[in-house]
């Protein structure tokens, strides 16, 4: 499988042109060789990180986004996955990352479970309260948004539950860059499996870190992003999940009954 990781600029509170970025962007990642069958973007791509602004510009369940998406998935017959916007529900508006298959629908969900205290989320967002693993084309996905790679149990139970591949978006600020490649080689590592991380370029207003990453199972960096605005791919094969497993058992070797 080809996955393709989109790091944007992303403009705060535009939606207009975050829409028009990406559609430029997708452009540029299907016309990749070979064609990617999936697409993964970061963190509130659509509204930027404006939480004071997100009660107004939220979408209905995020169904204006995913429509968008929906479009471009029909279009060059690509998944979207992980990619999060702005949904607003009944609870409050979530951090919601969606999976989009290549006929355009909304197939799954993930609404961000951990809300940033220092940067006060939770009077902006509701947290979600469930975790979400999904197949695509016979590959298990975890998924996971910015702040929880920090709680590793988290991260475990999406490896636990069956994740090949964790995808995470992030806006991620460039002063704990260090901290964002250290937890997503250890997260790699520790898992076991393929790990892709989207983030916002470090091109705009804030500070963001961008260096998007893929990952493998044996925490080797299979590609690396650095400030600028771009789009990259890797390929997956999960086989070499199995094989990284068995040649070092750390499933097979946990003492739940213990920790």
């Amino acid at each position: 499988m080809q996955i393709a990781v989109i790091q944007p600029t992303i403009s705060s509170g535009n939606k207009k042109v975050n829409y028009q970025r990406i559609a430029q962007l997708v452009e540029q990642a299907v016309g990749l060789s070979p064609k990617p069958d999936v697409i993964v973007l970061p963190e509130l791509w659509s509204t930027g990180y404006s939480l004071p602004e997100l009660d107004h510009i939220a979408s209905d369940q995020g169904l204006e986004e995913a429509a968008f998406l929906g479009d471009l998935a029909k279009k060059h017959a690509v998944w979207f996955a992980g990619g999060s916007v702005a949904a607003k529900t009944v609870e409050g508006v979530t951090n919601r990352a969606q999976i989009i298959n290549r006929q355009g629908q909304l197939e799954a969900f993930y609404d961000k479970i951990h809300l940033v205290p220092m940067l006060d989320e939770h009077l902006y967002l509701t947290a979600g309260n469930q975790t979400c693993v999904h197949n695509i084309e016979g590959i298990t996905f975890g998924f996971a948004i910015c702040y929880d790679i920090r709680f590793c149990e988290f991260m475990r139970k999406l490896a636990l539950d069956g994740a090949q591949v964790m995808v995470v978006a992030a806006q991620w600020p460039l002063v704990r860059l260090s901290h964002w490649q250290a937890l997503l080689k250890a997260r790699a590592i520790e898992n076991q499996c393929y790990l892709v991380a989207a983030n916002n370029t470090a091109m705009g207003v804030a500070p963001f870190a961008g260096h998007s990453t893929a990952l493998g199972p044996d925490g080797s960096t299979l590609i690396q992003f650095e400030f600028l605005e771009g789009v990259q791919q890797v390929a997956i094969d999960v086989s070499k999940v199995e094989q990284i497993r068995k040649a070092v058992p750390v499933f097979k070797d946990r003492r739940p009954d213990l920790y």
